[in-house]
């Protein structure tokens, strides 16, 4: 197994790390996140929508942090890069702006990766999302993402996990059109074969979110608009 090893930001001392290869069952996942369709529970619920353009997500609800990028060091690459994060022109009905990576992966490497994140607070810091049962976003490819959330259990800065970064997550297969996707956190699971095991995302002990593609020799095109958090109530 092949496992995608740590990339520090030197901006925000968030890491991100994983295995490029999922398991088959998430790829099941992307029918049921399409057929969810939640709206934002309130205006506070709201993430980001990129209509002020800037790298930060709307300051509300204890939430504020900053876009970030990341690559893997065996030639892929990715656009935008670097600080600060540059919001894309254009989005989802004409919005002004829209949350967007694109690049091209290496043909071969032991560890391959590229994705993009943005922290929850500033300064870096876990959130507590406890109220919420899940997130929403519209998304559009094409290409397999995977949207993954580091907390207090995988990510370094809680100072519980020794083999960290194998976040809780799911893997959905982007169309060439805009598509909104909605994923419960009972949904997300670690990837299996590496890291340290836990039973659950702790989602009153989140770090971040996050967007990352594999997959050797591939070109990405990758955009992300209106995220926001709901609040569904989930039967047992």
């Amino acid at each position: 197994m092949r496992v995608r090893f740590a990339l520090a930001s030197s901006v925000f001392g968030l890491a991100t790390a994983g295995c490029i290869t999922s398991p088959a069952w998430e790829y099941g996942s992307t029918a049921k996140a399409k057929e969810l369709d939640v709206p934002p529970c309130s205006e506070q619920a709201i993430v980001e929508d990129a209509e002020d353009v800037d790298p930060r997500m709307r300051v509300q609800d204890g939430r504020g942090g900053y876009w970030f990028t990341f690559v893997d060091s065996e030639g892929s690459t990715i656009t935008p890069q670097g600080w600060p994060f540059k919001m894309s022109p254009g989005g989802r009905n004409g919005s002004k702006g829209v949350v967007k990576m694109s690049g091209q992966m290496a043909a071969s490497g032991k560890s391959i990766y590229a994705g993009m994140g943005v922290s929850m607070t500033e300064p870096p810091g876990f959130y507590d999302a406890s109220k919420y049962s899940g997130v929403t976003f519209w998304a559009k490819g094409p290409g397999r993402v995977r949207f993954e959330m580091p907390d207090v259990h995988t990510a370094p800065a809680g100072g519980i996990c020794k083999d960290c970064y194998n976040d809780f997550g799911i893997v959905l297969a982007l169309e060439p059109e805009w598509r909104k996707y909605t994923i419960r956190f009972e949904w997300m699971q670690q990837r299996s074969g590496w890291g340290d095991p836990f039973p659950a995302i702790q989602v009153d002990q989140i770090l971040a979110m996050e967007w990352e593609f594999n997959g050797a020799g591939r070109a990405f095109d990758i955009q992300i608009d209106d995220i926001a958090f709901v609040c569904e109530q989930v039967k047992e």
